[in-house]
């Protein structure tokens, strides 16, 4: 509860990243436009943060909306418990058998190629240190190929045309 929206980052959600330590803090609110990025999940949290002043942020969306354990011991760090969840609510959606906890950070990761997101940026917001890894989360699909063809298209049509 302390990570998010804290008074000198009132409108952020500090994000640690488990197997490199690295922490981004992630925008609550789209500086352009004034909207909030996450607003069903933001009244949640509000609502969570006015009752608990400390504790996880995971809970269930059932029971009785209590915390999600995943870590046994102070010094170790199991999630093992949390990815059976998520299987068993894959499942229960009837999506794909073979989608795991990690297929869902793959899964943005490629959105965020599709949406033209720089290098720079997908390593912001995965708080990646090189873009070597970049190939492993981002895969590659026929709109990111179309849109390198419109954009090569489009070069040539107006390099062709400065030239006449």
């Amino acid at each position: 509860m302390i990570h998010y929206r804290r008074k000198e980052h009132p409108n952020a959600v500090r994000v640690v990243h488990e197997k490199t330590g690295e922490e981004n803090w992630i925008p609550l609110f789209d500086e352009e436009t004034g909207a909030p990025f996450f607003p069903d999940l933001m009244a949640e949290l509000d609502a969570i943060k006015r009752t608990r002043i400390a504790g996880l942020m995971l809970r269930r969306d059932w029971g009785q909306h209590a915390p999600w354990p995943t870590r046994p011991n102070e010094d170790e760090v199991d999630l093992t418990h949390m990815s059976r969840k998520v299987k068993e609510v894959i499942r229960a959606a009837g999506l794909r058998d073979e989608l795991t906890f990690t297929s869902f950070r793959h899964g943005g990761f490629t959105e965020a190629g599709d949406a033209e997101l720089t290098d720079r940026e997908l390593m912001a917001q995965g708080r990646h240190k090189s873009p070597k890894v970049l190939g492993k989360y981002v895969k590659r699909t026929m709109r990111q190929v179309a849109k390198g063809l419109r954009k090569r298209h489009a070069a040539r049509t107006n390099h062709g045309q400065l030239s006449e």
